[in-house]
């Protein structure tokens, strides 16, 4: 729809009835009446499309939230199942190769998943996703009700989420835009800026609560008193895995509300046209400041500070404080709440002047509490500072795509922002094995600097050597401009 749905009904009206009449009695009251019927009939589409369109933004969050409640899970289960003496019991090594085979397919597939997100229609492949992430997670619960697990089938879990993964960041995140642009043609205040704060804020709470649920997998919590005094778990890790599949179907249902996506027209088929498709992608990122700025910040994000998140986190956990999955599960809680404490901050301000110094300003932040983990700190020390952690990465993730998203192109914001994913994902593969292999060989406190130092130059270079320090957003330009 062009115009808003509220004009539609007067226009016909006019049309019809405008300077119609006969010398025949009746006609023009019947003409009336018809122009009437019609504006009625068109009242009741409108209404209905309002309504169809208000309904995608919730159903929207729904499938942001199936995704990453089964990742939270995932999160715990995964380095649990691996490193736990009584299933695989293996060493930070053998951890980082299966976070390298985790993530990895993204570094393969992630520019192609861009291709097929412009091609297809967003809301089929959403559905087709769900279900096909949810077949891995099912078999390994068998796997481990069994008995039977091997490294062999984590590795190959591992791929195969990664490949789904792959094709679902670019199909998930791309239809944000056009969720929102949709809703602004009915009336909706809902700016894209908002948008992407609350599909980060959906994001947060559904991995928190897949960590809570993750943490029981051998640990029996008491409840308070007042609650009645009744223990929780532990749940057999096969269970959490069943609930981890059927979430991620669950998405698929969810998915079922979506409007039918924006879809590319493409001249070519085949190999050959999916890679021009692909240069052209690239050439957009490099030919704007911000969109190449924001590729590289991810990629150095996904080298020093997720190999640190995925490896070294769960052997510190482990070694330095004696933990389980219980640890795991407050850990990454508490990161994600510090996430989710600053993304509903962010919520309240619906257009931020300074982006980008804001995103900087949080990463540097994140870097320097990095630093205090190389001295011997209580655990509640070491959880204030993942928490500290957790409020930078919030900051970081909704300014960041935010800003990706109104950099890039319409025509080309899948594959602008599969690329952007990928700046990410390819940094997270080797950060996690050189981080396994460094917190083998020096342990898990001395690699602090590592993560730290890289983050900190990193930031020197955004600043003095790209645009995003001084860049403004263009949500606050268009309101300054129209105040």
């Amino acid at each position: 729809m062009e115009e808003p749905v509220e004009s539609i009904a007067d226009e016909i009206t006019e049309e019809a009835a405008g300077d119609v009449t006969s010398p025949v009695s009746g006609v023009s009251e019947a003409l009336t009446a018809g122009a009437s019927l019609l504006s009625t009939a068109t009242h009741w589409r409108a209404r209905r499309v309002r309504r169809v369109v208000k309904i995608e933004l919730p159903a929207y969050l729904l499938v942001q939230c199936s995704w990453f409640m089964a990742f939270g899970l995932q999160m715990v289960l995964f380095p649990y199942l691996i490193t736990d003496s009584n299933h695989l019991h293996r060493d930070g090594l053998a951890l980082g190769l299966a976070n390298m085979a985790l993530s990895g397919p993204s570094v393969i597939f992630l520019l192609l998943g861009g291709v097929v997100a412009e091609r297809a229609d967003g809301k089929r492949l959403l559905i087709l996703l769900h279900l096909l992430a949810a077949a891995p997670a099912l078999a390994l619960a068998a796997f481990v009700w069994k008995g039977t697990l091997t490294y062999p089938a984590m590795i190959a879990y591992g791929l195969t989420i990664g490949t789904v993964g792959a094709f679902m960041m670019p199909a998930r995140d791309s239809i944000v835009n056009e969720v929102v642009e949709r809703r602004a043609r009915v009336g909706s205040g809902v700016t894209l800026q908002l948008g992407v704060t609350l599909a980060t804020m959906a994001q947060f709470v559904a991995q928190i609560g897949g960590l809570i649920i993750g943490g029981y997998a051998d640990k029996l919590t008491k409840m308070p008193d007042w609650m009645g005094g009744f223990g929780i778990g532990p749940i057999p890790a096969e269970q959490l895995l069943f609930i981890q599949g059927s979430v991620l179907a669950c998405g698929a249902i969810f998915a079922l509300w979506l409007g039918k996506g924006r879809q590319l027209l493409s001249s070519g088929r085949g190999v050959k046209s999916a890679l021009a498709d692909i240069a052209d992608g690239f050439h957009a990122v490099r030919s704007d400041g911000k969109l190449w700025a924001m590729t590289a910040l991810m990629f150095g994000v996904g080298i020093f500070v997720i190999g640190a998140f995925l490896v070294v986190l769960p052997i510190v956990n482990r070694d330095v404080y004696g933990f389980g999955p219980d640890g795991i599960r407050d850990m990454f809680v508490t990161f994600w709440m510090g996430a989710f404490v600053s993304s509903v901050v962010l919520s309240i301000f619906k257009r931020i002047k300074r982006q980008g110094r804001l995103l900087l300003i949080a990463q540097f932040l994140a870097s320097v509490s990095i630093l205090l983990m190389m001295w011997p700190i209580p655990h509640w020390g070491f959880l204030t500072i993942v928490f500290v952690w957790g409020l930078a990465a919030g900051i970081s993730i909704a300014m960041s795509r935010s800003i990706v998203q109104d950099a890039a192109p319409k025509e080309k914001l899948a594959r602008v922002l599969s690329i952007y994913q990928l700046g990410f994902m390819a940094g997270a593969p080797f950060g996690a094995f050189l981080m396994g292999a460094l917190v083998d060989w020096f342990g898990p406190e001395k690699i602090a600097i590592v993560p730290a130092g890289g983050m900190i130059t990193l930031i020197i270079w955004m600043i003095f050597f790209t645009p995003v320090w001084n860049m403004k957003g263009s949500a606050w330009l268009a309101h300054r401009e129209k105040a």
